[in-house]
């Protein structure tokens, strides 16, 4: 059977899916695909149009979101390696390799924590501060533009709903395990 993916006005993706689904399983209830897989497939999109604005100026979203992170606390912008891995959801090693990178070209430092002697902070430099506030403009611009396809009541209402689904999920679990590789996942045996 060949498949039409071709994209119409008023279907997506999901709704193909859906009914492939409904054509060759009826009492298959595929109702959480209308809100996972939209999930998944805007996930991919977001990123690549994140990305688009990251790259022009030397980021990925990973950097990003540590310098934001830095940025957000306030002055003098420090956190500490597990508090920034903690926040941003991301494996150890992720962040390590990151602040690495970050700190090699001149945007972060490790300094020692006055309070705690076994323990680093990474602050922002000034080079840092200043690549915050020259992006973080143009990336609200470019998210602003990937949402331009609703309006702002349509942007609150959904919104809205995210944060519940959110707190749903924080409640359960406050920090999900990270997404291992496929390589690092446990083999399923038959019996």
């Amino acid at each position: 059977m060949q498949v039409n993916d071709s994209p119409s006005a008023d279907s997506d993706h999901v709704d193909r899916v859906q009914a492939q689904w409904a054509a060759h399983q009826p009492d298959l209830d595929t109702s959480p695909i209308a809100v996972i897989a939209r999930l998944g497939r805007l996930h991919a999109y977001v990123d690549s149009g994140l990305h688009t604005v990251f790259r022009q100026h030397g980021l990925t979203r990973q950097s990003w979101d540590i310098l934001a992170s830095l940025a957000r606390v306030g002055p003098p912008h420090r956190m500490t390696p597990t508090d920034l891995h903690q926040a941003l959801m991301r494996t150890a090693g992720a962040i390590t390799h990151t602040l690495h990178r970050l700190e090699y070209a001149g945007l972060v430092e490790r300094l020692p924590d006055e309070h705690d002697r076994r323990s680093l902070l990474v602050g922002l430099t000034p080079a840092g501060e200043a690549l915050i506030a020259r992006v973080a403009p143009l990336h609200l611009a470019n998210e602003r533009r990937m949402l331009d396809a609703l309006g702002p009541e349509e942007q609150q209402v959904l919104a809205g709903l995210l944060r519940t689904l959110l707190i749903s999920f924080e409640n359960e679990q406050p920090v999900p395990d990270p997404v291992r590789s496929p390589a690092a996942r446990p083999r399923v045996t038959e019996i």
